[in-house]
């Protein structure tokens, strides 16, 4: 029995180190500042975004992931985010909870150009509760659960840490002067670098959080009255690499989508994870607010699925364009040099 709580021991630590990833979201594109401190209120306005995530329901214990988050324009070329999330994982109950603050600025902006760079910084908490978990000698062959082990476990359920992340984005509008189909494009592209003191969060040993590395494409085209916007999103943090591309078509009020999820930056059969589809409303209101819900489910491909049966994402999201927070700098210099987001792209 020793030895096997010995090679238990080695083996959460081990397990600790390789599998340390953040959980990550079908619907990025509706999930901005959890990616990429530089992506922050690019609409111009106000925003409140909630993310809800089912994995894996019938495998036993539990995997959900919350997430929710406000940003917004502070006064002109200035934006500021605040989001937590909390990720579940387990019979033990393993929980990672953090909060962030976010704050970005635009050195560059035009009327159909802007350049944005930002930077966040947070406290992240990890938890488990030890007295979830069980072992074979829990259980006797006759008499069953006894409730009792020789495992100790630490003197200790939890860590804390900081945790910081920096990013850019660039978005640029472009709108057809000919006749026919295509009418209006706004193209998104970003890059982040998270975790960037690879902060100790091991709860056996200090093993470090690896940096990730998140690379965005997102592009909105209007034909006649219906919007195509497919993007792509490519992460990469430690020994894990995802990518996820597909469209989505927006025909207001409905959007439907469908994406695919790879194990790296390039598609191969033998890499391919699941494919995705998404539907929802988006609501525009004519007071430059927007009301949009959305539900995705994953498909699992790879060997999990005949366990797993995929995962559920829901989303609720609330804009508020053309705004500050502090209105007295909004002056008509501002509003001229100001990024416009084409109508027909908002809340997108």
């Amino acid at each position: 029995m020793k030895q096997l709580l010995t090679s238990l021991t080695i083996f959460l630590a081990v397990a600790t180190k390789v599998n340390a990833q953040d959980p990550n979201f079908s619907q990025f594109y509706n999930n901005p500042v959890y990616y990429n401190p530089g992506m922050i209120a690019l609409n111009n306005g106000y925003s409140v975004k909630v993310q809800a995530r089912n994995l894996w329901a019938p495998v036993p214990g539990k995997f959900n992931t919350f997430s929710a988050s406000f940003e917004g324009q502070v006064i002109p070329k200035l934006a500021f985010a605040v989001n937590a999330y909390t990720d579940v994982a387990g019979e033990a109950l393993l929980r990672s909870s953090g909060g962030y603050m976010t704050y970005a600025y635009r050195p560059v902006e035009t009327r159909n150009f802007m350049l944005q760079v930002g930077v966040n910084g947070g406290i992240v908490n990890k938890y488990i509760d030890w007295s979830k978990l069980r072992f074979s000698d829990h259980y006797h062959e006759v008499y069953g659960e006894v409730g009792t082990t020789q495992f100790m476990a630490p003197n200790y359920n939890s860590v804390v840490y900081a945790d910081f992340g920096s990013g850019i984005s660039m978005r640029f509008n472009h709108e057809s002067r000919k006749r026919g189909a295509y009418k209006k494009l706004m193209a998104t592209v970003g890059f982040s670098a998270l975790h960037l003191t690879q902060p100790k969060e091991g709860l056996i040993v200090g093993d470090a959080l690896p940096m990730k590395f998140v690379g965005y494409l997102n592009t909105a085209i209007l034909l006649n009255e219906t919007i195509i916007s497919p993007s792509v999103i490519y992460e990469n943090q430690g020994r894990f690499q995802t990518a996820t591309i597909g469209f989505s078509v927006i025909k207001r009020p409905l959007v439907v989508g469908i994406w695919l999820r790879n194990e790296g930056l390039f598609y191969r059969a033998y890499r391919f994870d699941s494919f995705i589809m998404n539907f929802g409303v988006n609501l525009p209101s004519q007071r430059k607010q927007t009301f949009k819900i959305m539900y995705s489910v994953d498909f699992t491909v790879s060997q999990l699925r005949s366990a797993s049966f995929g995962s559920h994402e829901i989303s609720l999201i609330y804009d508020w364009d053309d705004r500050y927070m502090f209105q007295k700098y909004r002056s008509k210099k501002s509003r001229m040099r100001r990024y416009q987001c084409p109508k027909d792209f908002m809340g997108i």
